[in-house]
């Protein structure tokens, strides 16, 4: 069973190039900052993708503390693993998020960037993630809010939708379908937590041109995939259209749009 979309060839490197900076940076700040690990602590990353927090996590952290990096996709943790030496305080490893291969009471914290929503059981996870952490430890995630509080990936969706057959799933449905606040903090308590608190966290996404909006969001996620499937030989004039929607919407040069994203910390009493 599947955890998370499947980040294949140049996907990772479209990814890291475009959308990182355009999305996911602010806020793998914000989740870094928001981690706390004893000295000679214990660290663990699910979902690690190319690794944006978790650049910014081993520099937080005591370098004494050890930091176990994970994503299921291999390609996703090899451009991550470049940005880190893996050593003897940092590790890489795949690893499924619903069966984590560690044992019980491990962990002081455990965070994950964006990638609740992809989990197929998020109780299942959960539970893992609460079985691994030592008791007082935190999980600290963040998901995005509905898409229409994220106007780049509202609009790239618009377009895109536009473009393909009609009754073609909805693209952008899952990751930005995972912001029923008081769900997830239901799933957590399900899950063992006892504190639980979330926060909305508002922010402005910005882009040079209108192009790496679109290259950003279509060939820097599995929408590549997605849309080779459903239309195949229409991945150039999605683009095209995609881009002109920004422009129209947005403009062509320097532009912003609003983004916001929800963060939930979580403790293991």
């Amino acid at each position: 069973m599947a955890v998370r979309p499947t980040f294949v060839d140049e996907i990772p490197f479209h990814y890291e190039r475009y959308l990182a900076p355009l999305v996911f940076q602010y806020y793998a700040a914000d989740l870094a900052q928001r981690i706390m690990v004893p000295a000679k602590g214990k660290l663990l990353e699910t979902a690690a993708g190319t690794g944006l927090a978790t650049r910014l996590l081993r520099y937080r952290i005591p370098a004494d503390a050890q930091f176990f990096v994970t994503d299921i996709s291999s390609d996703m943790l090899e451009t991550a693993s470049q940005h880190i030496e893996s050593n003897g305080t940092t590790s890489f490893q795949t690893a499924n998020a619903m069966a984590l291969p560690f044992t019980d009471n491990t962990f002081d914290a455990v965070c994950c960037q964006f990638s609740m929503m992809f989990f197929d059981d998020k109780l299942k996870a959960m539970q893992e993630t609460w079985r691994v952490l030592k008791p007082g430890g935190t999980f600290t995630f963040n998901t995005w809010d509905s898409i229409e509080q994220n106007e780049f990936a509202n609009a790239v969706d618009n377009a895109v939708t536009q473009c393909l057959p009609i009754g073609t799933p909805s693209l952008y449905k899952v990751p930005y379908g995972c912001f029923d606040t008081e769900e997830l903090k239901t799933l957590l308590m399900d899950a063992g937590f006892k504190t639980v608190h979330s926060e909305k966290i508002s922010g402005i996404s910005v882009a040079n041109q209108a192009k790496q909006v679109a290259k950003g969001f279509i060939l820097g996620t599995p929408a590549r995939i997605f849309i080779e499937k459903y239309a195949p030989g229409t991945l150039s004039n999605v683009m095209n259209q995609t881009e002109k929607a920004i422009i129209q919407q947005f403009g062509s040069h320097s532009i912003n749009a609003k983004m916001q994203a929800i963060v939930f910390q979580a403790q293991k009493d």
